[in-house]
């Protein structure tokens, strides 16, 4: 533990957690919303799908430039920038018309695309290897952390003041990380070429590298398929539990409160065990069979429920949906070559955000089709269970073992 805190991992790691907090808030916050904010924008609220859609499609691309972006303005300056869009983005959608919700969708996909790539680069670079499990978990924990602080800040300001300046607040957040920011940004700047240029001529580079052995084409596999089946529930769980069962929006706030805020202990779990006793796909392969069995089971959820059993799934949702992505990217990082990590973070994620940009399109449609949620919880069941065969099979042969 001395050799982590004495290195420069130390400061980054708090600097990323902060950054990735709000960034992830800002997305989540929108699908929070969506009941009160929909109306008076003048769309349905199952439009939230395809909110959350183009904010990642828009993130699959500009997470690809990361790598000459962290050349050009270092990983601190980068995520300033982020910070300073994903405010700019939240500004335009309290606009309250549909073509300002997709011009903020743009500029909150803009914001949040390189911010995984830049914060694993970082602390790849600053954390001794044996640490890196652990410090790209604690990181990961700022995407249910910033799902927590949507679910349990964003209701109450939008019952007391109306769900714009409930909004606003995720600006007042970013606004103020960007600063703090400033104070870490003498210590880590050696990542910066302020003469390379910031756009390359070519992307590809990245996606050959997320593609380059076999066990990273299950690993990406894998993203595609989880980050799909999470981020689609966290952008309906406040519609379902509110339209289709009855709940109100507190008490549904506080559902996705529970499910974002469990991610952020068991992802610190997931990093420390992944660590010293279990590998790290093994812990993925059982978290997805977890996340099927969740899947299912929130098809039978009904308006008799008992609190405690809903608070329960939450927590179940919490630790499988939301505890797999530290040990994602810690993989990725294990898997790619050394001078290629910021590429092969970059190349994973766009196909991670591709589910996540398909995925809620194809469950909304499912639930205007089907009249109901049940084929659509299903589907996402099944889409785990494909991944799961994946890096089963990848796991059993000898290029998997020997890139592992």
């Amino acid at each position: 533990m001395r050799d982590l805190i004495r290195s420069d991992a130390a400061v980054a790691l708090p600097s990323m957690l902060g950054a990735q907090m709000i960034i992830t808030m800002a997305a989540f916050a929108v699908p929070v919303v969506a009941p009160v904010a929909a109306p008076e924008i003048g769309v349905p609220s199952l439009y939230v799908g395809g909110f959350t859609s183009l904010v990642y499609l828009v993130g699959m691309i500009t997470g690809l430039f990361a790598g000459p972006l962290i050349a050009r303005l270092g990983s601190i300056g980068l995520s300033q920038c982020l910070l300073l869009m994903i405010a700019a983005g939240i500004a335009v959608f309290d606009l309250a018309t549909p073509l300002a919700a997709l011009i903020g969708a743009v500029a909150i996909g803009i914001g949040t695309g390189p911010m995984n790539p830049v914060s694993t680069h970082l602390l790849a670079r600053t954390t001794p290897p044996r640490w890196r499990a652990f410090t790209l978990s604690v990181k990961q924990a700022g995407t249910p952390g910033g799902g927590m602080l949507a679910g349990v800040v964003i209701p109450p300001l939008v019952i007391a003041f109306g769900w714009q300046v409930a909004l606003t607040s995720v600006i007042v957040g970013a606004l103020a990380v960007a600063l703090l920011l400033q104070l870490a940004r003498p210590r880590l700047s050696a990542d910066r070429q302020s003469d390379r240029p910031a756009v390359r001529l070519s992307l590809i580079r990245p996606l050959r590298v997320a593609l380059s052995s076999p066990p990273l084409r299950a690993v990406n596999f894998m993203g595609f398929a989880f980050a799909g089946a999470q981020v689609t529930l966290a952008s309906y769980m406040v519609v379902f539990f509110t339209e289709e069962i009855g709940l109100a929006l507190a008490a549904a706030g506080l559902l996705y409160a529970v499910f974002s805020g469990f991610g952020i202990p068991i992802r610190l779990v997931w990093g420390v065990i992944a660590e010293r006793w279990i590998a790290s796909r093994t812990i993925l392969i059982l978290t997805g069979i977890a996340m099927i069995g969740c899947f299912c089971a929130i098809t039978q959820v009904t308006v008799a429920w008992s609190t405690a059993a809903l608070l329960g799934l939450a927590v179940l949702f919490g630790i499988s949906a939301n505890g797999w992505v530290g040990l994602y990217f810690a993989e990725i990082v294990r898997l790619a070559p050394e001078d290629s990590i910021a590429d092969a973070s970059s190349g994973s994620q766009f196909f991670s955000y591709g589910g996540i940009m398909v995925t809620p399109i194809v469950f909304g449609t499912l639930v205007a089709l089907t009249g109901g949620y049940t084929i659509p919880f299903y589907m996402l069941a099944g889409l785990c269970g494909m991944a799961l065969l994946y890096l089963l099979v990848a796991r059993e042969t000898p290029a998997a073992d020997g890139g592992a």
